[in-house]
């Protein structure tokens, strides 16, 4: 908009300070309906905003104490030393409480085969060219439609004439299969070791397959030294393990799968891990047990592992913790409700406007009067005649929970522990099940908080009055504009009017003064 601040320049009247005064007085009709009408939609929106993030929040602590076994908490203690650890237990989901012993009695390992060079027998470290070819033997595996298929396990690699053994590893080592080859030098050469990577029995069925270039070179080391098969080079001793054969050059160490005594039962492992054999836990074992002597009381004296117990209980104080957490989460609810909610002051008939952002608001009022009357109807037995459908007979005031006067919650410590350790499944029930107190809340929550609900519907709806205000702000805008222009103009004309008249006036008072 184009303002002209010289009105009224050729009359030598203020025209200028009317128009401004009656632009001012339109502009005020015009725009404090519309700007004060705009405001107070947007305080509504954000007031809106903040209420449904607050209840997202308080739905999210609700669902999490809603999932499987979220309170299923437990400690595990063991007799296990502080300078001796054995094992580590981590605890499942679907953790319960039991107790039993344990003995570590023997680790996973690899399959892996040793041989030595030494230049004492004529090693030259340089080998003729070839080929090595590693082999771990078939896998069986399930594919992505659940049907059990086999694939290989080999690969290859070239040896050019003159390579070293630290070349060799190298080559070796730059496999997609696990296989680690390993180099010790030594004071009388090498150590060479193959391993192939993966633990427990018949995992693998390592083969080494060595084929040079050229068998009649003699210049160099044969790369037919790396040659090794399981059945020619391996044989099962008296004790049921493979060893080498005397005339192997390799030394051969088995594959073993990891074992523990559970009450004294054998229960066996490919790793070093126990992942499915004990329900709600996994245990890793770290080290085999310490070794103890046992006195039967009759002279007989022998040597063996030393079992450890564990004991595995219901953590009440988590549990306390988490629903803590719950009960924290809901007054924060309450506490942003309550502030949203604030009523504006009076003073001398004037809205102060110190409010919250939805001063007054029934919607907010609503949804607190609805979740206290949720606590309040779970705060009687359940004998199926009051409504509620929590499954026992205990409430939530037996399990330590409280409205307080000012709407907040409070839980005892002393008594949630004690219902917990008592009752387990009735409270989690009271709380957390399809029936419980935390789910109820969660859905009546959820039709305010999901996408398309009732929140998300009334954003849309105050952001549609905002958009009516906006377009209505630039409708005034253009007609003040064209307002301006209008008494621009018209006192534009005035003023050229005036100006006419003071000139003929002017011009008449000369004349007269000249016939005087």
């Amino acid at each position: 908009m184009t303002t002209i601040t010289n009105a009224g320049v050729g009359s030598g009247n203020d025209f200028e300070s009317i128009i401004q005064a009656m632009l001012s007085t339109k502009k005020s009709n015009l725009t404090n309906r519309v700007t004060k009408a705009k405001a107070k939609c947007e305080i509504e929106l954000d007031g809106v905003k903040k209420m449904k993030s607050a209840l997202n929040t308080f739905q999210t602590a609700c669902e999490e104490m809603c999932k499987a076994n979220a309170m299923n908490t437990h400690k595990v203690t063991t007799s296990q030393s502080k300078d001796y650890e054995a094992f580590k237990i981590t605890q499942k989901e679907d953790c319960s409480n039991t107790n039993f012993d344990i003995t570590v009695t023997q680790l996973a390992q690899s399959e892996a085969v040793t041989q030595k060079f030494n230049t004492a027998d004529g090693f030259r470290n340089s080998f003729g060219a070839g080929h090595i070819t590693i082999d771990l033997g078939p896998e069986t595996f399930q594919n992505d439609r659940g049907e059990k298929e086999t694939r290989e396990r080999k690969f290859e690699i070239d040896i050019s004439e003159g390579d070293t053994i630290e070349l060799v590893r190298k080559r070796l080592n730059k496999n997609d299969l696990g296989v680690n080859v390993n180099l010790i030098k030594t004071s009388s050469g090498y150590t060479f070791s193959v391993d192939g990577g993966t633990t427990g029995v018949d995992t693998t069925n390592m083969k080494i397959t060595a084929t040079p270039s050229n068998p009649s070179d003699t210049t160099h080391d044969s790369i037919s030294v790396f040659n090794f098969d399981r059945s020619s080079d391996t044989e099962v001793n008296a004790k049921g393990n493979r060893v080498s054969t005397s005339g192997s050059k390799w030394a051969y160490r088995e594959a073993k799968d990891a074992e523990i005594l559970i009450d004294g039962e054998s229960v066996t492992s490919h790793t070093n891990q126990f992942d499915e054999q004990i329900s709600g836990i996994t245990l890793e074992v770290l080290k085999l047990s310490e070794k103890e002597t046992i006195d039967d009381g009759s002279g007989n004296v022998t040597t063996g592992f030393k079992s450890y117990s564990v004991n595995i209980t219901t953590d009440a104080d988590e549990a306390y913790n988490k629903m803590n957490k719950f009960v924290e989460a809901y007054n924060t609810l309450q506490s942003t409700l309550t502030s949203l909610y604030k009523h504006n002051t009076y003073s001398e008939g004037k809205n102060q406007l110190d409010g919250g952002d939805l001063a007054g608001d029934s919607q907010v009022k609503g949804i607190q009067n609805a979740l206290q009357t949720m606590i309040s109807r779970f705060n009687k037995t359940d004998d199926g005649g009051d409504g509620s459908s929590s499954g026992s007979n205990k409430t939530i005031f037996d399990c330590g929970l409280t409205l307080k006067k000012d709407g907040t919650l409070a839980l005892d410590k002393t008594k949630f522990t004690k219902a917990i350790n008592e009752s387990f499944n009735a409270v989690v029930n009271l709380f957390s099940s399809e029936d419980g107190l935390l789910k109820e809340m969660s859905n009546y929550v959820e039709d305010y908080t999901e996408t398309g609900g009732l929140l998300s519907e009334r954003v849309d709806d105050i952001q549609k009055q905002i958009d009516s205000w906006t377009d209505k702000e630039e409708a005034n805008t253009v007609k003040l504009e064209q307002y301006e222009a209008m008494l621009r103009k018209k006192y534009g004309n005035l003023d050229s009017l005036m100006a006419k008249y003071n000139t003929s006036s002017t011009y008449i008072s000369q004349i007269m003064s000249s016939i005087g």
